[in-house]
């Protein structure tokens, strides 16, 4: 074979990018867990939330383990979720194999009495949500802060 027809094969090769393996598929039932659990958010419904949950569930808060069980942690979350004047709002995310990540943004307007700007008092944080077995088992919150950034890293408008 000439160097020549060596080296158009070559090039019709495909390259390490194009042959890469795509990722794999989520967990079964794991779209159906990520649509529950945004609805049961924003709809406040501590039931549904629950039940999403698996009984050994870990959360972090920045690092920090805040519950080391469903127990704990529906006790430290949960009246927060239904707490009159609170509002939740979860963004669109992203899913891989075994994991949920949202952007959850959450508003304490209750407590202030009578009505305010559409951006005032919200904070901003990233919620990974690790799935097994049809549960949640890990959740793995970063405070994001109370300032909403655009595309651009600047303050949003």
């Amino acid at each position: 074979m000439s160097r020549k027809t060596m080296g158009l094969i070559l090039m019709m090769m495909p390259l390490p990018a194009q042959a890469q393996i795509p990722p794999p598929p989520p967990l079964p039932g794991q779209n159906v867990l990520g649509e529950n659990l945004i609805r049961s958010i924003e709809a406040k419904d501590l039931v549904s939330y629950a039940k999403l949950l698996s009984d050994k569930l870990v959360v972090y808060d920045d690092g920090k383990v805040v519950a080391r069980n469903k127990e704990e942690w529906l006790k430290a979350f949960g009246e927060k979720l239904v707490a009159e004047g609170v509002t939740f709002e979860v963004s669109p995310g992203f899913s891989s194999t075994g994991r949920l990540l949202f952007i959850e943004y959450f508003n304490s307007t209750g407590s202030w009495g009578g009505s305010l700007p559409a951006h005032c008092c919200w904070s901003y944080d990233a919620v990974a949500y690790d799935v097994a077995e049809g549960k949640v088992t890990v959740i793995r919150r970063l405070r994001g802060g109370d300032t909403k950034l655009d595309e651009r890293g600047l303050p949003a408008r």
